[in-house]
C-alpha cells in the first residue's frame, strides 16, 4: 500500500494538483478531486500483511490474529490507503482478475467517467512481490528458472521465445489519472494518451488455474472489440500481455494470428520482458508507448517459437504510432484489452 500511496502522490502533482495539505507550484486539489473514484487491480493483494496474520494464527493460535494484519491483508487495502490518504470519497473500487485487471480497471474508469457518473478517477495497479509468494510462483514453476540448473543467467522471461519457460515475477504500482479531455486542457495538464475504448472478456474453457488451447472464444470477443473502431487495420502497434508463459504466450499468440488472419501484425512490444509480471509495469509501458517511446528489442528473444507464427519488436526505430492495442489474458480465462490514442 505504501508504494501505491506514493504513485497517487506524485501522479497528482504531476497532473497539476497538490495533494491535500502540501504546498507547492501546483493549484490547490479542487472540489472534484473529493468526488474521484479510486479503482486499482491486483492479483495477490498485501501479500506480506496476509502472511504477517496467517503466521500469526499457525503459530500462536486463533486468538492471536492482530486486527491491524487483518484490516491491511485484504485485497482493497491499497485502493482504500489512497482514498482515505488523498481525500477521494468517490466509489472505490478493486480489481482482482489476475493478468488482465490492470486493463479492466481502466476501463472501467474511462466509461464511468464519460459516462459522467464520475468527476474523474484514479486507475491503476499494485502488487507487493514478498519472499513467500516468489517461493510459492517457483514451486508452481510459474518463474523464468524453475525448471532448469543455474544462475541467475537463466532467469529470463524470453516472451514468444522456443526457450520460454516462465515469467518475471514484479511488483510495484502505476495509476493514471482518468478526466474529460477538456477538463485537463482547462487546467493546463499535459495528457499522456486518451482512451478510446475497452473491453472484457472470458473464455469459460480455460482452467481455473491456466491458459485455454483454443482461442476461437477470446479471438471472436476481440474481433468485436475492434469492428467498431475500424478492425484492426487501424491499430499500428500492439501492446502485448506475453510475459514467458509457455502457455500464455501460445495462447496470446494464437488469438492475434486468428484476429489478423492473412494480414501481417503490427509491430508487438513486450514491455513484461522488463517490467515482469504483476505491478502495472504492463500498463505504464502502454502509455509511454502511446506518446512514440522507443523500445528496444525484447529482452531474452532470440529464437522464434515455430508453433506461434509471431515475434516481437526487434528494436528498430518506429514512427510515432496513431493507434494503440494493449492485450491482457490471464490464467482463469479472463480478457482485457484497450485501444489508446496519443493525446497530441
Amino acid at each position: 500500500p505504501r508504494d501505491n500511496l506514493l504513485r497517487a502522490w506524485e501522479l497528482l502533482e504531476q497532473a497539476g494538483w497538490a495533494p491535500p495539505g502540501q504546498p507547492g507550484p501546483a493549484a490547490e486539489a479542487p472540489e472534484s478531486l473529493a468526488g474521484a473514484a479510486v479503482i486499482l487491480a491486483t492479483s495477490f493483494g498485501p501479500s506480506s500483511f496476509t502472511e504477517g496474520l496467517l503466521r500469526q494464527i499457525l503459530l500462536e493460535g486463533p486468538a492471536a490474529a492482530s486486527p491491524f494484519y487483518f484490516t491491511e491483508s485484504v485485497a482493497n487495502a491499497a485502493a482504500a490507503q489512497v482514498a482515505l490518504t488523498l481525500g477521494a470519497r468517490g466509489p472505490n473500487l478493486t480489481v482482482t482478475q489476475r493478468e488482465a485487471g490492470p486493463l479492466q480497471a481502466l476501463t472501467r474508469a474511462a466509461d464511468e467517467v464519460a459516462a459522467g457518473r464520475w468527476p474523474l478517477a484514479l486507475a491503476g495497479a499494485v502488487d507487493e512481490l514478498d519472499e513467500l509468494l516468489h517461493a510459492v510462483l517457483d514451486r508452481f514453476g510459474a518463474v523464468a528458472g524453475s525448471r532448469t540448473a543455474g544462475g541467475p543467467e537463466h532467469e529470463v522471461a524470453r516472451p514468444f521465445d522456443r526457450r520460454r519457460d516462465g515469467f518475471l515475477a514484479g511488483e510495484g504500482a502505476a495509476v493514471l489519472v482518468v478526466e474529460p479531455e477538456s477538463a485537463a486542457r482547462q487546467r493546463g495538464a499535459r495528457a499522456l494518451a486518451r482512451v478510446v475504448a475497452g473491453a472484457s472478456a472470458f473464455d469459460p474453457a480455460a482452467p481455473p488455474a491456466g491458459w485455454s488451447r483454443d482461442p476461437a472464444n477470446l479471438a471472436a470477443a476481440l474481433r468485436r472489440f475492434l469492428e467498431p473502431l475500424g478492425g484492426p487495420g487501424s491499430v499500428d502497434r500492439i501492446v502485448s500481455t506475453a510475459s514467458g508463459s509457455r502457455a500464455g504466450d501460445r495462447l496470446e499468440a494464437a488469438v492475434l494470428r486468428e484476429v489478423w488472419g492473412n494480414h501481417p501484425l503490427p509491430p508487438v512490444l513486450v514491455p513484461k520482458a522488463t517490467t515482469g509480471e504483476y505491478g502495472g509495469g504492463h500498463l505504464a509501458s502502454a502509455i509511454l508507448a502511446a506518446g512514440g517511446a522507443p523500445f528496444a528489442a525484447t529482452p531474452g528473444f532470440v529464437e522464434s517459437d515455430p508453433g506461434l507464427g509471431l515475434a516481437p519488436h526487434d528494436g528498430a526505430g518506429l514512427p510515432a504510432p496513431r493507434r494503440l492495442l494493449l492485450t491482457a489474458l490471464a490464467a482463469g480465462g479472463a480478457a482485457a484489452w484497450v485501444v489508446l490514442e496519443p493525446s497530441g
